[in-house]
C-alpha cells in the first residue's frame, strides 16, 4: 500500500507533490505539538495535585500553629501556591485551534502559544520560585526560638535550594531542548507556507 502511494506520489504533477509535502509536514507538526500540550497538561495536573495537597495542609498549620511567624509563613504559602496554579492554568488555556483556521493562523497560534510556554519555563525563577521563598522563610524562622529544631530549620533551607537548583535548570533544559526546536520548525513550516 505504501509503496502504491509512493508511485502514485511521484507520479503526480509538481504542484501536486508540493501540496502533498506540505501536508505532511503539517500532520508531523500537529503531532509534535500534541505531545507538548499533552505534556504541558500533565505538569499542570501534577502542580495542581500538589496545591490540592499542599493548601489544605499549610491551612491547618495556619489555623492551629501556635507561633505567629509561622501561621503568617503558611498563609503566604498558600497565596504563592494560588499564584503558581492561576499563572499555569492561564497559560494552559491558551492553545491554538486546528479546526477553524488555515493551516498558516495555526501555525502562527501555535507559535504565539509555544512562544508562552518557552518563556514561562525560561522565567520559572520569577513566577514560580520566587513567590514562595518569602513563605517559606517566614514559615521556617517560626520554628527560630526552639533550639532542637535548628537543625530541621537548616534542612528546610538546604531543601529547598536544591529543589530550586533542580526546578531552575529541568525548566531551562525543557525550554531548550523541547520548545527551541519546535519553534524553530514552526518558523520554517512558515516560511514554506507562505511562499
Amino acid at each position: 500500500m505504501e509503496d502504491e502511494l509512493i508511485k502514485i506520489w511521484q507520479s503526480s504533477p509538481q504542484a501536486e507533490q508540493i501540496k502533498f509535502e506540505k501536508s505532511r509536514l503539517m500532520l508531523d507538526m500537529e503531532s509534535s505539538l500534541n505531545r507538548i500540550h499533552r505534556g504541558w497538561k500533565y505538569m499542570v495536573i501534577r502542580e495542581t495535585l500538589a496545591g490540592v495537597i499542599v493548601i489544605p495542609v499549610f491551612a491547618y498549620t495556619a489555623y492551629t500553629h501556635p507561633f505567629t511567624l509561622t501561621r503568617i509563613g503558611s498563609v503566604l504559602i498558600i497565596l504563592a501556591v494560588l499564584y503558581i496554579l492561576f499563572r499555569l492554568l492561564s497559560i494552559d488555556r491558551q492553545k491554538p485551534n486546528n479546526y477553524a483556521e488555515t493551516y498558516l493562523d495555526y501555525l502562527y497560534r501555535a507559535r504565539e502559544v509555544l512562544g508562552i510556554q518557552k518563556k514561562s519555563l525560561d522565567n520559572v525563577l520569577y513566577w514560580y520560585v520566587l513567590p514562595t521563598y518569602p513563605g517559606l522563610i517566614v514559615f521556617l524562622l517560626g520554628f527560630v526560638h526552639i533550639p532542637e529544631k535548628i537543625n530541621i530549620i537548616l534542612l528546610g533551607f538546604s531543601t529547598t535550594i536544591a529543589m530550586t537548583i533542580g526546578v531552575y535548570f529541568l525548566n531551562k533544559r525543557a525550554a531548550k531542548k523541547q520548545f527551541t526546536p519546535r519553534l524553530r520548525k514552526i518558523d520554517e513550516l512558515i516560511q514554506t507556507m507562505e511562499e
